[in-house]
């Protein structure tokens, strides 16, 4: 029983060898067919004759709206484009090479329409990764690139931060004109009605959609454009645009404006009171209670010493001068009129000697009260400026508040009646949704 067992699973491994190695072997052999036998030129376009014209569709799935750089009018998006189109060089009979359905093969072993970003922001018009494209029996081709798009969008900050944009992906072939290839929107069939309708929206996939927390997109539709102004044999004639109409969410950045404006006015009432001096404010009672000794309280805020700390060996400092005046009147009075009236000849010398001790004294008493005049003039004259810098502080108070506020006012109403257009065309009455299609 163990032999039979395993004689089966061996036959097994061998049969799904030989499968895998017969499978290999086919689509090398579809290869070989395709390319070496019919000489397969991907310079050459998939057409049977030169006049003929390559239709090629596209379409675009939305993963990411990364940002909206205002200062440099970028917007920077991370999308898939996606590619079809026919060659009928490619197309095979599935039942010779073992029902073969889907070829994938590398993008630059076959033909491409060169279809890029015209309005890019950075030079670059490539695909971010060049992605295999696969093929079926009938020779249609279907390429879905990542790409990672810097387009330019021109930005109206007008109604900020209560304002919406218009900004488009534009795309064209600029190897082919339109003598060469036709571009598409997207056909797609609906499994219900067997109807084909164009995917003339940007499509969104919610499982793998990233929304952007600063944008919200309201219209996104999607368009061919033929400008009849500009000759064929021109790159300009044709394009498909995709357009993001998108609107700016205020809750963030007005969290952020009032958050600045709370912060600026603290640090002015602060600066406010820390300047104040007893020239030119009175402090109140409840002032001090409140700040001094309630607010401090519960905040643990510790106060300062009620009085200066003594340090050992300080020298005290000098008795008045008018103690020693009150000390010489007592002197005079004490002593008698007979030891203060000396003869004449002494009585001079006394005075001359007096005079000469007295005068370094009244003169240093004269540099004291000449030092303490500039001072008070000083002092006086930083008063004046503090009440000049306190006078215009007011006035800017007085004439910049109600301006402030009257703007403030003139923003909320601006952005309350600035709001996106109903539809995305002015003067088209189609909304370009997915649930409103237009069959063809």
């Amino acid at each position: 029983m163990r032999a039979l067992y395993l004689y089966l699973s061996i036959a097994l491994v061998l049969t799904l060898c030989v499968s895998v190695s017969t499978a290999r072997n086919q689509e090398e052999r579809l290869l070989n067919h395709l390319f070496k036998e019919r000489a397969y030129n991907k310079e050459q376009r998939p057409v049977q004759s030169q006049d003929e014209v390559v239709d090629v569709y596209l379409a675009l799935t939305l993963s990411n709206l990364i940002s909206l750089k205002e200062v440099d009018e970028t917007l920077t998006t991370n999308v898939w484009i996606e590619h079809g189109w026919y060659d009928h060089r490619l197309s095979w009979n599935a039942s010779e090479f073992d029902d073969i359905s889907i070829l994938r093969l590398p993008p630059r072993l076959v033909w491409l329409p060169e279809i890029v970003l015209e309005n890019n922001n950075d030079a670059q018009f490539q695909v971010a990764y060049y992605c295999n494209v696969l093929v079926d029996p009938s020779g249609y081709v279907y390429w879905l690139p990542p790409a990672i798009f810097r387009s330019s969008c021109a930005i109206n900050v007008n109604f900020f931060p209560f304002d919406w944009q218009n900004c488009t992906l534009k795309f064209s072939s600029l190897t082919y004109n339109a003598k060469e290839i036709r571009m598409h929107l997207k056909v797609e069939t609906d499994p219900d009605t067997a109807e084909n309708f164009p995917v003339e929206w940007i499509i969104i996939d919610p499982a793998g959609f990233t929304e952007n927390g600063e944008w919200e997109i309201i219209h996104k539709p999607a368009r061919k454009n033929i400008h009849k102004d500009v000759p064929l044999d021109s790159s300009k004639h044709q394009d498909i645009t995709f357009y993001l109409i998108i609107k700016r969410k205020p809750l963030y950045l007005m969290f952020i404006m009032v958050l600045v404006t709370v912060v600026v006015l603290n640090c002015v009432i602060v600066l406010n009171l820390h300047f104040r001096t007893p020239s030119t404010h009175v402090m109140t009672d409840w002032t001090k209670e409140f700040f001094l000794e309630r607010l401090p309280r519960l905040l643990h805020m510790s106060r300062p010493a009620d009085s200066e700390p003594q340090w050992e060996g300080a020298l005290q400092r000098r008795s008045s001068s008018v103690g020693y005046i009150a000390k010489a009147e007592e002197y005079f009075t004490v002593k008698s009129r007979s030891e203060l009236i000396p003869n004449a000849k002494s009585e001079l010398d006394m005075t001359d000697q007096l005079l000469a001790e007295m005068k370094p004294a009244v003169d240093g008493a004269n540099y004291i009260v000449k030092n303490m005049k500039d001072k008070n003039d000083y002092n006086e004259e930083k008063d004046n400026w503090n009440r000049i810098a306190r006078t215009v502080d007011r006035l800017c108070l007085v004439l910049v508040t109600p301006v402030m506020i009257l703007g403030t006012i003139v923003i909320f109403f601006m952005g309350v009646y600035n709001h996106p257009p109903p539809l995305p065309f002015e003067g088209d009455p189609y909304d370009y949704l997915e649930s409103n299609r237009r069959v063809l």
